[in-house]
């Protein structure tokens, strides 16, 4: 089993990264065309990323025990290989929060990257009802 962590499941696991790359996210193909906005909400910063590497504030754990070399291939990793498979969360590294995603088809396109996610929060679930994701600019 151990011979599969390394460079075999790295390989499966980068085809299988890639094969999620999309141009569009669902949400965006769904935008209305006139340019209405829709509903604001509030706006989240951090990083996508699954609910186990949240939790320990990273993926430098896990990666070092997979020898997984990003952290696409950790997210993947911990989300589809794992015995209890996880959900994309939000994790904002500087408050220590963790956000749940209601909308884990749009939270794939951006796993493992820096966004704003704007929603509406339900503090009793702590869940974010995203509207809208987008890649945070870096500055």
């Amino acid at each position: 089993m151990n011979r599969l962590v390394g460079p075999a499941l790295t390989a499966i696991l980068a085809v299988a990264v890639l094969s999620l790359v999309s141009v569009r996210t669902p949400a965006q193909n769904a935008a209305p065309k006139n340019g209405a906005k829709a509903a604001q909400g509030s706006t989240f910063e951090g990083e996508i990323m699954d609910n186990d590497c949240a939790l320990m504030g990273s993926h430098e754990m896990t990666m070092k025990a997979t020898k997984l070399q990003t952290p696409e291939l950790c997210n993947m990793y911990c989300l589809r290989f794992l015995k209890t498979p996880g959900k994309y969360v939000l994790f904002n590294a500087a408050t220590k929060m963790i956000y749940q995603l209601d909308n884990q088809d749009e939270a794939q396109f951006y796993a493992a990257r820096k966004v704003k996610v704007t929603g509406t929060y339900d503090q009793a679930t702590k869940t974010i009802h995203v509207t809208d994701i987008k890649s945070a600019s870096v500055s």
